[in-house]
């Protein structure tokens, strides 16, 4: 019993980071930047220690596979939109605009893939090194723009980094994990030859 419930620890920092996400809101919007990017640091905090004893201690379930990436997710898409509503104006505004657009077409196209590879393989796509180098590129430069949202130089360079990441974890996920690793191109390949 006392196993199970540890079990569910990482999944319980999960819905923590989720429960973060409406917090983060609220101090952004009422310009509470500092403890904004607090919050927004603590809820990354927490998928690092989430990940760390899911992968040390084998507490690895498939509601945690599902789970950590949704929250993870969530928060990244809320701390962009956030950015881009209540930050940004004239050509940042633009700019990070196009990144949060972006980042939401990636993470639909990593969706599709993860549901494809689960109905074809019967297997929840885990996580990768690019995914992991994209969220901690990801988590520096919103850091970044939440502290320092008004130079505009500035968030111009950080929203391009952020756009060739975005675009990097996306063809490095469909390179490496869907026609790669998972070898969806090699399953309708055969069945294009059996018909």
């Amino acid at each position: 019993m006392m196993k199970n419930m540890q079990k569910q620890i990482p999944n319980i920092l999960s819905v923590i980071r989720l429960l973060c996400i409406p917090v983060f809101v609220l101090l952004f919007k009422r310009g509470y930047s500092v403890a904004a990017a607090g919050v927004f640091c603590g809820a990354s905090l927490t998928d690092v220690i989430d990940g760390y004893l899911a992968r040390r201690n084998n507490w690895i379930t498939n509601v945690g596979k599902i789970l950590d990436p949704l929250a993870d997710k969530l928060m990244q898409f809320t701390v962009l939109l956030c950015l881009t509503l209540f930050s940004f104006e004239g050509g940042a505004h633009i700019i990070a605009c196009i990144v949060l657009v972006l980042f939401t077409l990636k993470e639909l196209a990593m969706l599709a893939g993860a549901i494809v590879v689960l109905r074809v393989k019967r297997n929840v796509v885990g996580s990768v090194w690019y995914g992991k180098l994209a969220t901690v590129i990801f988590f520096v430069i919103t850091i970044t723009l939440i502290l320092d949202p008004n130079n505009f130089a500035l968030s111009a360079v950080l929203c391009t980094l952020l756009v060739c990441t975005i675009l990097f974890a996306l063809v490095m996920y469909y390179v490496k994990v869907f026609r790669g690793h998972y070898g969806i191109k090699k399953i309708e390949n055969m069945r294009r030859t059996k018909e």
